[in-house]
């Protein structure tokens, strides 16, 4: 398998095609680079940017891991190191993130039922989680707002939230999926807001108010004008500093893979499922408010 980097091109805006089919055709991506392990491989599993300026990537093949560079030519990626991620599993890697604090010197990785964070500046593990899901870990997300926090998903149905400084056993599990649970999201700017994605065909948005960097904020006086006042209550019902699921979101009818937040607006989520349906949900609007005011 092989991977690659492309620019879109700087007229991407979104058109509406015209109703006689005569629309220009879009244009197409620009290929930057391919990023071919010299060592081969057949099996990449993720590519992760760098947060930030996003002028470094690294990718996940096999059991090895590739960091890349960007910034010399702009253009071509340079390999910068490569190493294999040795330990008591030989599970070829499933997954990866950038830890976004301390300058992106490390990331954390997963195979099997372990998790390791390494030091991207000499290629060795600072920290190894055995045992962290019972079975095989899904998805694995750094808190962009709390250093040390990290929340794992996985197979045994569980959610599971760590500080990466004393590891031994997790912060707290959240139980609210009864299939695996493929992806686990921390909101990049209000991160008591967590949503997760599973083979249950469900979303489900978690106010984790406990381990967040900020109060959840204040209920909302009633403006009066509110189309749907049932809604509305139920939101407002919610505890304000609490742990609690904010909404369950069931538009999808196959395992739901993936979910990612905006990076343009933080109230705004999509979701994919292995149907290929894509749906786009917001933040109930009282849940932002509580949180703003």
């Amino acid at each position: 398998m092989k991977s690659s980097i492309w620019k879109l091109p700087s007229d991407c805006g979104v058109s509406v095609a015209s109703s006689d089919d005569n629309s220009t055709a879009p244009t197409p991506l620009e290929l930057l680079s391919h990023l071919n392990s010299p060592e081969g491989g057949s099996d990449v599993k993720c590519i992760k940017w760098q947060p930030g300026d996003g002028q470094r990537v690294f990718s996940l093949v096999d059991n090895r891991i590739l960091l890349w560079d960007l910034r010399e030519s702009g253009v071509s990626a340079k390999l910068v190191s490569s190493w294999d991620a040795e330990g008591k599993s030989h599970a070829k890697l499933t997954v990866g993130t950038w830890n976004p604090h301390q300058n992106c010197i490390q990331i954390a990785t997963a195979n099997d039922t372990f998790v390791r964070v390494w030091d991207l500046r000499n290629q060795q593990q600072v920290l190894t989680i055995e045992n962290a899901h019972a079975t095989l870990v899904r998805d694995v997300d750094f808190n962009p707002n709390k250093q040390y926090y990290l929340a794992t998903c996985g197979d045994d149905c569980k959610v599971k939230f760590w500080d990466i400084r004393a590891s031994n056993k997790p912060l707290k599990v959240l139980d609210d999926h009864s299939h695996w649970v493929w992806c686990v999201r921390y909101n990049h700017f209000h991160d008591q807001l967590l949503l997760t994605s599973s083979s249950d065909s469900r979303v489900i948005l978690n106010n984790v108010a406990s381990l967040s960097s900020e109060p959840f904020g204040h209920l909302l006086e009633d403006d009066g004008n509110s189309d749907d006042s049932e809604d509305v209550e139920k939101e407002r019902s919610l505890p304000v500093n609490q742990d609690c699921i904010i909404s369950t979101y069931e538009e999808h009818e196959d395992s739901v893979y993936a979910v990612e937040w905006s990076s343009a607006d933080p109230w705004l989520f999509a979701s994919l499922s292995y149907d290929g349906r894509f749906i786009i949900n917001r933040v109930p609007k009282a849940v932002k408010y509580k949180i703003l005011l």
